[in-house]
């Protein structure tokens, strides 16, 4: 996996968590994001056996980390993802909100930027 792809599915985990629910339309989303990202089943089983016992200090440390590592357009596009993932149940909590805020300023992104890159895209998927 590259950095971006690892980078999002570890934020992805700690976004779906942030309202302490992970229910079916995430989980449908989250299969949906890996397809368009070219992230195989194997890759992300594999992930989920990793982040095991993993804080969420650990998980959002790692996860920063590796976006540190990608360039300017790949950044973007992790937040692309995780701000059409907070969409994808109809319900955005205020908790995704502020993961996403305070996510989104410590990569050095602007709002603006993912909001008008995620108005581009079609809403992800989901049976509701």
């Amino acid at each position: 996996m590259t950095n971006t792809q690892e980078a999002l599915l570890y934020l992805t985990n700690l976004l779906v968590y942030s309202d302490g629910t992970y229910d079916d339309s995430e989980r449908q989303a989250i299969r949906y994001i890996c397809k368009q990202e070219g992230i195989s089943e194997d890759d992300y089983a594999g992930f989920e056996r990793d982040i095991t016992g993993l804080t969420e200090k650990g998980l959002y440390d790692r996860g920063i980390g590796l976006l540190e590592e990608c360039n300017d357009e790949d950044r973007l596009s992790v937040f692309v993802w995780l701000y059409k993932l907070a969409e994808a149940d109809g319900n955005i909590h205020a908790k995704e909100i502020r993961f996403l805020l305070y996510s989104i300023r410590k990569a050095g992104i602007e709002f603006d930027d993912v909001k008008q890159a995620a108005a581009t895209l079609p809403p992800i998927p989901v049976a509701g």
